[in-house]
């Protein structure tokens, strides 16, 4: 391998070009699936009343294959670059059209996200979700919010008197939750004792998104003392929420969204309380569970990578991992544009992979790399990182992390489509044998490894238990999600070979654009959930409205206000506008002249606009 341009004239793959833009444009369907589905709040804070669980199926079939193809993609066209224009012209290419708009990402983007994060965030009764229905036997009255406002006070005086005065000790605040929810909010054994006495159900949930009782809420936040009283007045520690999780698994969500939570509302909980409380929590769950399931669950939490921990059964619990290094991984600093900092990880260790290839002398024989023999080493290889993702409740495909500090099983994850699809471009796949069998792969990954990857991965078809035993459903899931990724990546290769190998002024209008939009459309979309997010419309109904719409504002904000802009040179390469076909001299004979490069109806490099 050689540190310097090898070719001067390499064709253009218009079909990974089509590809690359739709793996992008996805992303704004993916986010536009997120309120409908239940996602917890701490991954996407804006819930909408109008709910559709069955959505999740899209979502997943997106979210398993759509990055991993964009970075394969991705290492194709820098590859393609390097052996056009050599290392150094490169890095300063992908410096320009990656870092830089990072950067100014991270300036304007960002904190425009930021922004629509914090407007479902702006109330205790949006922390804790929006009605949606009211089980018998709790119902708000205007006589209420006095009930829930001495609650609020710790004032056992005026709670007493409300209750001697025939408020109900089951009265729902208007915005979803119980009284004993409030009792649980508010952190005070008291009052929960004095509701329970007065004969409150401790089962009823608050009305949220998650459905979660007040144990849920209890075990959330370590309230040892508390958790017992419930546990003592009938409370039932096997109840799952809307979202199949029990108040045991509660116990170990991350510790540092409970603290943060438990500051938004005024909880006066020290982390280590709420750490230490958990503890006690385990141990009295465990002991109710075992008097009825003879399954004591652990009191020192475990990770049993062989199961699915987000089941509702008290086995399935783990310890997360606090410490600093891990903030670093998993906090929220670059958002969606996490993808940019990946690829100029990957790009830096790219550029280290062309200098010792050519130190060394190392060549990779094509046959290594071409379908069959590549799979023999890329599927084990992907399950290896694969294995160590997928341990959040209800997961699927590969996990994804907005920290500063790449997450190792991630990085490693996209390295290997990366550097695959660089090897690949070396390949010189003429005829286009990666992918040559789509009409079968693509249905044959849609129509039974995704959906049955799912089920094990998340039970919920509920059929796995059918099929396998309970200790097979991790390797089960993971193989499967494994092969689905490759069958999805290398049939959609082959399909836009098929469909998209001549150029086409729409397509790359299209591919042109698709980086704007992606970039800009997590703020102006969730701004859209969020204004319609109590219409009451069908949820299909507000996905395509908000898809369409939001896409359709992004594209006019392309044209009149990126293309031909230093940001757009920034994004894409410089563009021209046509010229005047008046000022054209109809006599001179352009025909002589016509390359391949001239009939780009854009008049640029042809790869000024890979991004990736």
């Amino acid at each position: 391998m050689s540190i310097v341009p090898t070719e001067t004239t390499i064709a253009r793959r218009h079909d990974l070009d089509a590809l690359r833009a739709i793996a992008m444009l996805l992303g704004i369907l993916l986010h536009a699936l997120m309120p409908f589905i239940g996602i917890p709040e701490e991954y996407f804070p804006l819930q909408d009343t109008s709910q559709a669980p069955w959505m999740a199926i899209g979502l997943y079939a997106i979210h398993g294959f759509r990055m991993p193809l964009f970075f394969l993609i991705s290492g194709f066209f820098t590859a393609m670059l390097w052996r056009k224009r050599g290392l150094a012209a490169l890095i300063n290419h992908r410096f320009k059209r990656i870092f830089l708009p990072l950067l100014v990402g991270m300036v304007t983007i960002i904190p425009a996200t930021w922004m629509a994060y914090s407007l479902p965030n702006s109330s205790l009764a949006d922390i804790f979700d929006r009605t949606d229905s009211v089980p018998t036997g709790v119902q708000a009255n205007p006589e209420t919010p006095e009930l829930f406002l001495a609650i609020e006070n710790h004032d056992l005086r005026e709670t007493t008197r409300l209750l001697d005065n025939g408020i109900s000790p089951d009265s729902r605040h208007p915005d979803g939750y119980t009284a004993l929810n409030a009792c649980v909010y508010a952190n005070s054994e008291t009052l929960t004792q004095l509701l329970l006495e007065r004969g409150a159900e401790p089962n009823y949930p608050s009305i949220s998104a998650d459905q979660n009782t007040p144990l849920h809420e209890s075990a959330f936040w370590g309230q040892h003392k508390i958790t017992v009283l419930l546990l003592d007045h009938g409370a039932d520690p096997s109840i799952p929420n809307r979202n199949g999780i029990i108040p045991a698994v509660m116990a170990i969500v991350d510790i540092n969204l409970a603290h943060q939570i438990a500051d938004a509302i005024g909880l006066n909980l020290s982390r280590n309380e709420i750490q230490q409380g958990r503890q006690l929590v385990l141990e009295a769950l465990n002991n109710h569970l075992t008097e009825k399931t003879d399954k004591p669950i652990p009191a020192e939490p475990v990770l049993d990578n062989s199961i699915n921990l987000f089941e509702a059964d008290p086995e399935y619990i783990y310890q997360h991992k606090e410490d600093v290094l891990t903030d670093l991984m998993y906090a929220p600093v670059f958002h969606h544009l996490w993808f940019l900092w990946y690829l100029c990880w990957l790009i830096a260790a790219f550029a280290l992979w062309v200098l010792f290839a050519e130190g060394v002398n190392l060549s990779i024989p094509r046959w290594l790399v071409m379908p069959p023999i590549c799979f023999v080493w890329l599927l084990p290889l992907t399950y290896l990182f694969q294995n160590q993702m997928g341990f959040e409740p209800d997961s699927y495909g590969p996990d994804t992390a907005t920290g500063l500090v790449p997450v190792p099983a991630i990085l490693g994850y996209y390295f290997i489509f990366f550097f695959y699809g660089a090897l690949y471009f070396d390949s010189k796949d003429d005829k286009g044998k990666l992918g040559k069998y789509w009409d079968i792969t693509l249905p044959l990954a849609i129509l039974l490894v995704f959906p049955l990857g799912l089920e094990f991965a998340t039970g919920h078809l509920e059929f796995r238990h059918e099929l396998a035993d309970r200790s097979q459903y991790r390797l089960i899931a993971v193989i499967l999600q494994v092969a689905y990724v490759w069958l999805m990546t290398c049939g959609s290769i082959g399909l836009f070979r098929r469909c998209f190998s001549q150029e086409s002024a729409r397509m790359r209008y299209i591919s042109d654009s698709s980086y704007w939009l992606y970039l800009a459309h997590v703020p102006l979309l969730m701004a859209m959930q969020f204004a319609i997010s109590e219409i009451p419309l069908p949820a299909i109904v507000k996905v395509i409205a908000t898809v369409v719409v939001c896409s359709a504002l992004l594209l006019i904000s392309y044209e009149y206000c990126i293309r031909y802009t230093p940001i757009g040179t920034l994004l894409n390469g410089p563009k021209k506008r046509n010229a005047d076909p008046i000022a054209v001299n109809p006599v001179v004979d352009l025909s002589k002249y016509k390359s391949e490069a001239s009939n780009n109806p854009y008049r640029q490099d042809p790869e000024a606009n890979q991004i990736d």
